[in-house]
């Protein structure tokens, strides 16, 4: 099992230069993804939460698996792979 630091350092990787968005511009999810860290190995988590800054830029607010609360990062789809969750 991963520890908790590990999984810290994974989610500080992404989350640079993020801050809080405005509340009332979230839209609530729950998306089952797979976060790759920076030497590619996967790790589980689940986005809890989108939102699209005025630049037009895509923020998740990602659950990681070890970590105590989630986090706000800029939505990478090379890094964060949104997994299947019913259907064909």
């Amino acid at each position: 099992m991963r520890d908790t630091a590990t999984a810290e350092r994974v989610l500080d990787d992404l989350v640079k230069g993020c801050s809080l968005p405005p509340e009332d511009e979230i839209r609530p999810a729950y998306q089952p993804v797979e976060v790759h860290d920076s030497a590619g190995c996967p790790w589980p988590g689940v986005i809890v939460g989108w939102w699209a800054n005025p630049d037009g830029a895509t923020w998740c607010q990602l659950r990681l698996s070890g970590a105590p609360t989630p986090r706000w990062a800029v939505f990478d789809p090379d890094r964060i792979i949104l997994l299947v969750q019913s259907g064909t």
